[in-house]
């Protein structure tokens, strides 16, 4: 089931970050992505879209965390795959 895929690739991401370096703004956008994971089955909301949420993360984490940008690549190509 592809929403147990991604809460799966989500919960991967997340012990990927450690809770104390995690910016407000990463925190934020985690908690976006996870809004539009969890609740896949509703309308989104009209902004940002999840494949926003997860660019938008995925820049701010290429810096401070280059690991973490990476997973949350992975989940942004399950995105596509899933035509998403």
């Amino acid at each position: 089931m592809p929403k147990d895929h991604l809460r799966a690739l989500l919960e991967r991401l997340r012990a990927t970050l450690d809770e104390g370096e995690v910016s407000p703004q990463q925190q934020e956008l985690l908690a976006k992505v996870e809004y539009h994971i969890h609740n896949a089955d509703e309308p989104d909301p009209e902004e940002p879209s999840l494949r926003e949420s997860m660019e938008m993360l995925i820049e701010d984490l290429s810096v401070d965390h280059p690991r973490s940008a990476a997973m949350a690549r992975n989940i942004l190509e399950s995105l596509a795959s899933m035509g998403i």
